[in-house]
């Protein structure tokens, strides 16, 4: 990407960790199993941008575990993405918007597969800029070789999510993009 949209530079971005060390505060000091589902897990409408920046938070916060150095993100919808994260590399700023989904939990979609999920990006034709992370929300073994992964439309795809119940243990993977993707563990912020 050569030169950065203006409106990014204007973007208030945020410090992933600080942001899911609170929310995870919330998270053990409110009887969130007393709401419905949809509050608690940030899914109605009004809660919808607080969902997204969970996303971009737990995104950001597990690139800035592999790259070893910050990465901040703002939650910006515009154009074909919902995000745009920041970081330094090789002495320069680098901005990345970022496209969110989600492989939803069985309980709300049974049906619903990972190649569901890929086969929706095909609507992208020439988004050489775009990164887009999958949040793998439910248990599941996957097999990347199973996977059709689109063509030459996307810069980068990431895959992510917790690897153990307590959502304490997280996997990165990607650039799935390019050769050599490789698999990054990291743990969620503690206070």
């Amino acid at each position: 990407m050569n030169a950065v949209p203006r409106e990014w530079l204007k973007l208030q971005y945020m410090d992933p960790e600080l942001f899911l060390v609170g929310l995870r505060e919330i998270a053990l000091t409110m009887p969130l199993d007393e709401l419905h589902y949809k509050v608690s897990s940030l899914r109605t409408h009004a809660l919808r941008k607080a969902g997204e920046s969970r996303q971009a938070a737990l995104f950001a916060y597990g690139m800035g575990q592999v790259l070893g150095s910050p990465v901040a993100f703002a939650v910006y919808e515009a154009q074909d993405y919902d995000a745009v994260v920041k970081y330094a590399a090789n002495g320069k700023v680098t901005y990345l918007p970022v496209q969110l989904k989600e492989w939803v939990p069985d309980f709300l979609n049974p049906s619903a597969t990972l190649q569901d999920e890929l086969d929706k990006l095909a609507k992208y034709t020439d988004s050489k800029d775009l990164a887009v992370a999958i949040h793998l929300n439910r248990e599941a073994t996957i097999h990347l070789s199973k996977l059709t992964l689109p063509h030459g439309s996307i810069g980068g795809l990431w895959f992510y999510g917790a690897t153990d119940l307590t959502q304490m243990r997280w996997l990165l993977i990607g650039n799935l993009m390019i050769p050599g993707a490789t698999a990054y563990e990291f743990h969620y912020p503690e206070a």
